[in-house]
């Protein structure tokens, strides 16, 4: 009988308790005393494969049904099993130690079980990894269906042919052989309260090894493990953010010293990296920030102030589709000098961070129709444009890769009666763009595309995994 390791232990209760509660993985793993006392080594490991099973969770079930034949699974058996499926299927480990570490977590919640459970994961062993191998050759040789797409980035049929549709089957198949490693660990320093160094010596007191990039204010981290505990993120010392979120922020940020409208403020994230961009470009910016969900408001504005700026943001409680009518709060009637629409999406570009989107998505969010995510942000931007000043910049922003709700949408708009008095601009031709240094420059040209509109992961590459993040700028006449 084979000793349990206590990593795959943790990631079996971590699983369990995301069915039980409906809960998201990273957030049971930031507070799970368990894990906590897990060495290092052994914490990466339990957060690796309790994410990844998250992240895999309709392709493993179905390997695992079409196992079964119709037989029934205990919870519990299914978590420790979907466990060892997703180490067989992704990871590297030996398929010995996989397949005896998966029916030692079997015998822990079923000890009858352990011979259902041998005899699945051979099967997983023998079927399905040679299948994944020979999917993930053919993505590799661009000689491949969406059902390979699919099966080698553990999504659903649909949403991979959503993605050939929308990205090409080059970069499609780019984004499959990546989907499923670690996302980078970046975060912007907060510029209003400490310089780069200090920023750079808080880090690395906390253990976490930063690393500066050629994005101005944006940290690498080794590992974002210790990064709550260190307490720097609960101080607004640093906002945890993707390098491709960063770009996005310093592309779209105001000028210094003037009056920007942020539609979507959620927690206040953008807000901070909007004013540490506008202050690394010479001074801060107004900001008037709005959000239809009081409670991230109040979230946000608590964070505003312990960030030091609570003096040059508001936030304030509101429908962003009403900003087209007259009767607004004073803080919302402007006109502005730019507007920020940082659009609810599918959040397809951040799979990588947010494991659990993949498969809680449903294909009628993004399909035509009034209650539609393209639907809603059509009519947000629309909204929006009203409060732009006469040569103001209006930014649309997404973290998702589907054109549906991308390009569609700023073209909808564009079609429309607001959007006939604005016209695409490519950052290119932008104070922002330069205002970065010659290797920023560099690292963001390639994200522009031929009509201007930027997606973050045209310059993703396998040394530089950037999240999946869609800007448009455009410019309303004077």
């Amino acid at each position: 009988m084979a000793t349990l390791s206590p990593a795959r232990m943790a990631a079996a209760d971590i699983l369990s308790n995301v069915r039980r509660r409906n809960a998201h993985a990273r957030e049971l793993l930031r507070t799970s005393a368990p894990v906590a006392r897990l060495t290092p080594a052994n914490r990466a490991l339990a957060t690796r494969l309790a994410l990844g099973s998250v992240r895999a969770s309709g392709t493993i079930e179905a390997l695992l049904d079409a196992h079964l034949r119709g037989g029934h699974l205990e919870p519990r058996v299914r978590d420790a099993l979907s466990i060892s499926a997703y180490e067989l299927l992704w990871l590297s480990t030996p398929v010995p130690v996989a397949i005896s570490q998966g029916v030692e977590l079997v015998r822990r919640v079923s000890p009858h079980g352990t011979g259902l459970a041998n005899a699945v994961l051979h099967r997983v062993a023998e079927e399905d990894v040679p299948a994944l191998a020979h999917a993930r050759e053919s993505v590799a040789r661009r000689d491949c269906t969406s059902s390979d797409i699919a099966l080698v980035a553990a999504l659903p049929s649909w949403l991979a042919d959503e993605l050939v549709v929308s990205l090409g089957t080059e970069e499609a198949c780019r984004m499959a052989l990546a989907a499923m490693d670690a996302p980078g660990a970046y975060v912007a320093g907060n510029a209003r309260l400490h310089d780069g160094a200090e920023v750079e010596r808080l880090l690395s007191a906390a253990g976490l090894i930063p690393r500066a990039t050629c994005l101005p204010g944006c940290l690498e981290l080794s590992s974002s493990a210790g990064l709550a505990s260190s307490g720097l993120v609960a101080a607004v010392d640093v906002v945890p953010a993707d390098m491709a979120a960063q770009v996005v922020a310093w592309l779209a940020s105001p000028a210094p010293s003037t009056h920007m409208l942020e539609v979507g403020q959620g927690r206040g994230t953008k807000s901070l990296l909007l004013e540490s961009c506008a202050l690394r470009r010479g001074g801060l910016a107004r900001l008037s920030s709005v959000d239809l969900e009081a409670f991230k408001v109040t979230v946000s504005r608590a964070r505003m102030a312990r960030a030091g700026l609570g003096d040059v943001v508001t936030c304030t409680a509101f429908d962003g589709c009403r900003l087209g009518e007259q009767d607004l709060p004073e803080e919302l009637v402007g006109p502005f000098d730019s507007v920020f629409v940082d659009a609810p999406c599918s959040g397809t570009g951040t799979l990588r961070r947010h494991p659990e989107i993949a498969w809680a998505l449903q294909e009628g969010a993004i399909r035509a129709g009034s209650q539609s995510l393209p639907a809603l942000q059509l009519a947000l931007i629309r909204a929006a444009s009203a409060r732009v000043c006469p040569g103001g910049t209006l930014a649309y922003a997404t973290c998702s890769e589907l054109r549906v709700e991308d390009e569609r949408v700023v073209l909808s708009f564009l079609a429309s009666p607001e959007g006939a008095r604005f016209s695409l601009v490519s950052p290119r031709s932008t104070a922002a763009f330069a205002a970065l240094p010659s290797d920023a420059q560099r690292l963001v040209a390639p994200m522009i595309g031929p009509d201007g509109m930027v997606r973050t992961s045209r310059a993703g590459t396998e040394e530089l995994p950037l999240d999946g993040h869609f800007l448009a700028l455009l410019v309303r006449e004077a």
